[in-house]
């Protein structure tokens, strides 16, 4: 879990002085210390649980990257940026588009498919 790795990165992060990696770990750590916490919650977050948290971080931080583009703020922006590098590095991979017809092709082989109906 993501969680379990956060205060080692941020130990890491700190001693080798890395502001922009240690912004955005700590920015993680809050959000899913938040989600723990939050009122009506009972148990440890999944996995899952956990990866919405860093989609809606990096969602955040995107749209305040544009609006900081937006006004000029090209210093705003580039910070916003350096989180949503760090929190994507504990995002899995993501699949682009011909890998996801490999996929689909494979598997419309195996169930011996071949027509649309």
């Amino acid at each position: 879990m993501i969680s379990n790795t956060i205060d080692q990165e941020i130990k890491q992060a700190m001693l080798a002085k890395d502001q922009a990696r240690l912004r955005g770990l700590r920015a993680i750590k809050a959000a899913l210390l938040l989600a723990r916490t939050e009122k009506g919650s009972t148990e440890e977050i999944t996995e899952e649980g956990e990866l919405k948290i860093l989609q809606r971080l990096i969602k955040q931080r995107k749209e305040s990257a544009d609006i900081y583009t937006q006004q000029g703020r090209e210093d705003l922006s580039q910070i916003e940026e350096e989180e949503i590098a760090v929190i994507s590095g504990f995002m899995p991979k993501q699949l682009d588009r011909a890998e996801i017809t490999v996929i689909i092709a494979d598997i419309i082989k195996s169930a011996g498919v071949t027509s649309v109906k």
